[in-house]
Parts: C-alpha cells; sequence; structure tokens
C-alpha cells in the first residue's frame, strides 16, 4: 500500500463526493457503491469496494473516467463513476508542502 494513503486522514463523510466530482490526480477511498447488487458485485471483482483506495488518473469527463486502483487500471463510464461515493485523501504538495 503507498505511504501517503497509510499516513493520511480522510475528509468526514459529509464532505463526501461521487468519482465525477474529483479532479485529476485526486487520491480517495471509496465509502460506498450507490448502484444495484450486480453494479457492486462487477465493481468488487474490478477490486473496487469499500474502504479501497483509488487515484484518478484520467478524466473525469462527460465520458468516464481511469482509475488507479492497488497497481490496475480501469475505465468507468460516467454512469458508473457516478454511483461510487468516495471521501477525498488529502495528499501533501512536493513542491510546497502543503496539503491539498
Amino acid at each position: 500500500m503507498d505511504a501517503f494513503i497509510m499516513n493520511s486522514s480522510i475528509t468526514s463523510p459529509s464532505e463526501s463526493l461521487f468519482i465525477g466530482d474529483l479532479r485529476l490526480g485526486d487520491h480517495a477511498r471509496v465509502l460506498e457503491i450507490t448502484g444495484g447488487k450486480v453494479m457492486q458485485q462487477r465493481l468488487g471483482m474490478l477490486g473496487i469496494r469499500r474502504d479501497t483506495p483509488v487515484r484518478v488518473v484520467h478524466g473525469p469527463g462527460k465520458r468516464g473516467a481511469v482509475l488507479q486502483v492497488g497497481g490496475a487500471r480501469i475505465a468507468l463510464g460516467w454512469g458508473v463513476i457516478q454511483r461510487i461515493r468516495v471521501a477525498v485523501i488529502p495528499t501533501e504538495s512536493t513542491h510546497t508542502g502543503e496539503k491539498t
């Protein structure tokens, strides 16, 4: 597991967002998947489940996003990313040392 995840605090659940609300490069932890049972099972098989850390590596845009989950990159469509509720994990900027 990456060091940034183990040493970071997570925002409160009241500040949760959907993956479609994140920005490129954001790190987040999955809080819940609001889709149906089949969607939850499919995402679970891809490694996306509650408490899983993810990072946005492309997008999000109107067509979807590419997430890094563990060592894999997974492309998901807009309808799917709008069903995955996450909490942003603050990370320190490598240039300024400030939390973003």
